[in-house]
């Protein structure tokens, strides 16, 4: 018998979007689930071109 995974809500901290499907740094702090959704770092030039954060970004 297999179970359905039921997922919290995450929030980015950046812009608020909801459950972003490709996001990075998620932090779980007593049932609170934030991260940072792709557009996001997109936007501040934290990634490479292949995807990758660039050299001395941290999140």
């Amino acid at each position: 018998m297999s179970r359905t995974a039921i997922l919290p809500l995450m929030t980015c901290r950046k812009c608020g979007a909801s459950n972003p499907v490709i996001f990075l740094a998620p932090v779980i702090v007593k049932g609170s689930c934030s991260c940072i959704c792709l557009d996001c770092a997109e936007a501040r030039s934290w990634l490479d071109t292949d995807g990758n954060l660039k050299p001395g970004v941290e999140l």
